[in-house]
């Protein structure tokens, strides 16, 4: 199971993305895969995000990108924990972490809630939106990623982040 999520992970990723270049003969470093479960409580957080950023190390990121990803990361897992699961302690977020080391690296958070549309999340910048409440932590995870997507249900997200070179 787990190879076969690592798989969906890096086939899911666009083929401009490949980690092998025209003229390049050498395969690429093996993928590492990390996988936990995070309580579904505001202090949980944190320790979550350490962890993740401790995996994606041999990814070599600088420091801003680390301080992006961690943002976007407690963004992510609060969002599950509050929204997805109600801060119910006995509810887990479920986190994978996919790492091409000095590539990319893509992490998914999920919780088993109800999920909203994602597509539905207005521009929080707007001038008719700026004083309206909800909405900001999309919008901010889409600029410290490069690349953020959703499920269909909106109860699953997966955050890209590719080395800078």
């Amino acid at each position: 199971a787990a190879q076969k999520r690592l798989e969906w992970f890096l086939l899911a990723m666009p083929a401009s993305h490949s980690p092998l270049r025209d003229g390049d003969d050498q395969e690429p470093p093996a993928p590492l895969l990390h996988r936990f479960r995070m309580p579904s409580r505001r202090e949980a957080v944190a320790p979550a995000v350490d962890r993740i950023l401790e995996a994606v190390q041999p990814l070599g990121l600088d420091s801003d990108q680390l301080n992006d990803l961690a943002i976007a990361l407690a963004e992510a897992l609060s969002n599950a924990a509050v929204h997805g699961h109600g801060l119910d302690g006995r509810r887990q977020v479920r986190v994978a972490v996919a790492v091409q080391p000095h590539q990319r690296a893509v992490i998914e958070v999920r919780d088993s809630g109800n999920g909203f549309d994602s597509g539905a999340v207005s521009d929080p910048t707007d001038p008719a939106r700026v004083l309206v409440p909800g909405g900001r932590g999309v919008f901010l995870m889409r600029q410290l990623v490069d690349r953020l997507e959703y499920n269909g249900a909106g109860n699953r997200v997966r955050l890209t982040v590719e080395r800078r070179r």
